[in-house]
């Protein structure tokens, strides 16, 4: 054998010792996943999330993950949790569709939620609902509208300034010819409270916060936002499909993390969400939930992303009403 046969051999061999000796890599995730909501401890979203996770942790290999719960602030306290741990995987955001609206509503935020994260899966999709009290005399929107339109002093409830609902609130207001003031609340349910008496005479809310008062048949809901009906109402017609343009953004949660962490592990994230998504467990929940879910890429969601916050920020410049 010659020499340089000889030098290449050891060469290798003293390779693969090397590699044998050095630790392996573990595979992601090989300890505690943190996830930050931006809902209270024992509100809808927190309950569900920790149910999603009970469901999703065997998909990774049942690691430890909990819920930490950093409410307040449109969810500018919660995003900015996630900004300050490493880009590794460990904390993940539940974002829902206000961190659409945040770049435009709080004039001087920290960072850009649209840049800063990067979306790994969609958790549900839900359409906004325009309800009013099973009180009120109208059967559908054109009548509501008539009625509306005709009485002084009215009032539309809003879980809080800067959200969806207060937003679409606004719209509902201008673009209907409305006069009703903005009553905005620190709790949703107080909100829907205030609409099941009468005392605001609408408010636009995902349905899933809507499910359960009209199920029991303290509120109506006339027209919902989207491209579609929802299968969960059938007879409710949408915005769009009555002529009114401006009412496709839906609500939704995506779980996000932040930018910068490795492409597999947000992979690995991304197909064990959409695996657990996709099951007869969680399409049942869902039924219960009246939610929808659909796959989404992190592409088809960081233009979504964009294509919201440009929308937002408009309603949110004629409104007038900006953030601290």
């Amino acid at each position: 054998m010659s020499s340089d046969r000889r030098g290449f051999m050891r060469l290798a061999g003293a390779a693969a010792l090397a590699a044998a000796a050095a630790p392996a890599r573990a595979a992601w995730p090989d300890r505690t996943i943190r996830v930050v909501v931006s809902s209270a401890p024992g509100d809808g979203v927190d309950l569900r999330t920790r149910e999603f996770l009970a469901s999703l942790a065997p998909e990774l290999g049942n690691p430890t993950m909990f819920v930490d719960n950093k409410p307040g602030a449109g969810g500018q306290i919660a995003a900015q949790s996630l900004l300050g741990s490493p880009a590794d995987g460990y904390t993940v955001f539940v974002a829902n569709a206000g961190m659409t609206i945040i770049p435009s509503y709080f004039r001087k935020l920290p960072f850009n939620p649209i840049t800063d994260f990067t979306p790994v899966a969609v958790g549900g999709i839900a359409p906004v609902g325009l309800a009013v009290p099973a009180s009120n005399p109208a059967r559908n929107l054109k009548e509501w509208l008539e009625w509306a339109r005709k009485r002084p002093g009215l009032n539309y409830g809003a879980s809080s300034n800067g959200t969806v609902s207060s937003l679409y609130g606004f719209q509902v207001n201008e673009q209907f010819g409305l006069k009703a003031a903005n009553i905005p609340y620190k709790s949703t349910s107080l909100a829907l409270l205030d609409v099941v008496r009468g005392q605001n005479d609408f408010m636009m809310l995902d349905i899933l916060g809507l499910r359960a008062l009209t199920e029991k048949g303290d509120l109506k809901i006339l027209a919902t936002t989207g491209t579609e009906r929802s299968k969960y109402l059938p007879d409710v017609p949408t915005f769009k499909e009555l002529g009114h343009e401006g009412f496709e953004r839906t609500g939704w949660t995506v779980y996000v993390v932040r930018k910068g962490t490795p492409a597999p592990i947000v992979q690995t994230l991304a197909n064990a969400i959409n695996k657990t998504n996709a099951s007869a467990e969680w399409e049942r929940k869902r039924e219960e939930l009246w939610s929808v879910w659909k796959p989404l890429s992190t592409a088809e969601l960081e233009q979504q992303f964009r294509t919201e916050a440009k929308e937002w920020a408009v309603l949110v410049e004629r409104s007038g009403v900006y953030g601290n």
